[in-house]
């Protein structure tokens, strides 16, 4: 079970979160995320207001999501993000009480 989540909220400019959702995608795919301990992504548009997005990303350990969150490879991802965004977004990191999948 992981460790580590982060929920995070952000309101991306208007008709950008496709743009978003790709570089989400992108970032899925790259197995350095996974050699450094990233586990699963959700994300969602809110169903009232489109341009605002919600998830949460889990980690094994919250010592390896703060190591990637100060690498130079994810600051660079996040810059390329937060161009599409019309406000920094929100973070909220928490320790994981329980996890459920069907």
């Amino acid at each position: 079970m992981a460790q580590h989540v982060t929920f995070w909220r952000m309101k991306a400019q208007p008709g950008k979160v496709e743009e978003i959702q790709r570089l989400m995608e992108g970032a899925a795919d790259d197995q350095r995320l996974r050699e450094r301990g990233w586990e699963m992504s959700v994300a969602g548009r809110r169903k009232d207001n489109p341009d605002e997005v919600w998830g949460c990303v889990t980690w094994d350990t919250s010592d390896r999501y703060y190591a990637n969150a100060e690498s130079p490879e994810q600051n660079s991802w996040y810059e390329r993000m937060r161009a599409l965004l019309a406000s920094d977004p929100e973070w909220f990191d928490c320790d994981v009480l329980e996890e459920q999948r069907a």
